[in-house]
């Protein structure tokens, strides 16, 4: 299933490449699967990401019109900016993530809809999260949500049980009680971060 939803990229791609061309021309391909969902909720706005890989910073706008223009540095007002090594970056895009999170069967189309988005939107300060794969080795992520660097929370837990959540198979709260999620750092940001799998 993921593999369809997150093509791979060829082995050895740079950075560069992968964000100037690789990026668009899959986006573009993608385009009749975007067609199916619902973006009415975004009211005409583009919706800004940021990805810093290693240093190399690149900006992603998603524009209403479904298209997008990436651009190499800064991006005004990202609502969120992914910090994520370049050895980890290359093993989610050239395929490996796909693979470890093969037995991920959620819906993916409860990724995007008006309550997480708008939840994103108010939500401020920045989540480390420790994703823990099947081996035991751990996919750290830094996300800064709408430019806000504190409050700051540090999350811990498997690779799966992250994705359960996102797909609102499970709650954050479940996990917690359950000894599967674990956290350092500011409880009311953790909180405010439930509404993106509410």
């Amino acid at each position: 299933m993921w593999s369809s939803l997150i093509p791979t990229a060829p082995e050895g791609i740079s950075v560069d490449d992968f964000f100037a061309i690789f990026l668009p021309d899959q986006f573009n391909k993608m385009k009749e699967l975007l067609n199916a969902f619902d973006l009415s909720f975004l009211n005409g706005k583009d919706f800004n990401m940021q990805f810093n890989i290693d240093g190399k910073v690149y900006g992603v706008k998603f524009k209403i019109s479904k298209d997008i223009e990436v651009v190499n540095g800064n991006v005004d007002s990202p609502v969120f900016c992914l910090y994520v090594s370049e050895k980890d970056w290359r093993d989610a895009v050239t395929g490996k993530f796909n693979k470890l999170a093969d037995d991920f069967t959620g819906d993916p189309s409860s990724f995007i809809d008006a309550r997480r988005y708008k939840a994103l939107l108010s939500t401020k300060g920045t989540m480390v999260l420790n994703l823990k794969h099947k081996d035991g080795t751990i996919l750290p992520l830094k996300i800064v949500f709408n430019g806000t660097e504190k409050p700051e929370v540090t999350i811990n837990m498997d690779i799966l049980d992250g994705l359960d959540m996102m797909s609102r198979k499970v709650t954050g709260q479940t996990l917690f009680m359950n000894g599967k999620m674990k956290f350092t750092g500011d409880m009311i940001l953790l909180m405010n971060l439930q509404a993106l799998t509410a």
